[in-house]
């Protein structure tokens, strides 16, 4: 009976390490730049240029000034609204308690993801995105899609101080999927 009870008492020990060995993200997080890559070039890269070029397949002949085919200005805007987000990944909030894990991106984007459960969220324009999160060999890993798009984000603690951000954005519009690694340092 004393070895029934002590193999109970051993198990229950072992899953409440275990239950403690679950990484912590949350805090305040600054971009380390030195450290970082760059993701506005990253950007860049993935987008295409900050022209228009080419034009319509289905015409032929340059008796018309096509300046462009017509998912050029579509591309350009996605390129546009990136690089204006830039700025925002100068700061992360990562607040996680229990199965909910909440990232803050500068001042306006904010994200609420649940470790038990996929989700769902509304992005631009209204669209609505599915969320999924999970804690994966130590790593958050949050995945959000959409009608056109897939975002994989893997947090990874290098230390209690520095947290690896990477970043791949699959578009329909991108030329290329934006792939990135950021690096912060936990905030004073």
């Amino acid at each position: 009976m004393r070895a029934g009870l002590a193999a109970t008492l051993l198990l229950f020990a072992a899953g409440a390490a275990a239950a403690d060995d679950t990484p912590s993200f949350a805090g305040t997080w600054t971009l380390n730049h030195e450290l970082s890559q760059d993701l506005a070039a990253k950007v860049k890269d993935a987008a295409g240029p900050g022209q228009m070029s080419g034009g319509p397949k289905w015409a032929e002949e340059t008796w018309l000034p096509w300046g462009a085919d017509f998912s050029e200005p579509e591309r350009l805007g996605v390129r546009e609204l990136l690089l204006k987000a830039v700025p925002a990944f100068d700061d992360l909030e990562i607040e996680q308690s229990g199965e909910e894990v909440k990232t803050v991106h500068g001042t306006t984007g904010s994200r609420i993801f649940h470790l038990n459960r996929a989700s769902s969220g509304t992005a631009l324009a209204g669209t609505t995105v599915k969320r999924d999160a999970r804690i994966q060999e130590g790593q958050l890993v949050l995945e959000s899609k959409g009608k056109s798009s897939h975002l994989r984000e893997v947090f990874i603690l290098e230390s209690p101080k520095r947290l690896v951000y990477m970043l791949t954005l699959e578009q329909e519009r991108l030329k290329t999927p934006l792939q990135a690694r950021l690096v912060y340092d936990r905030a004073p």
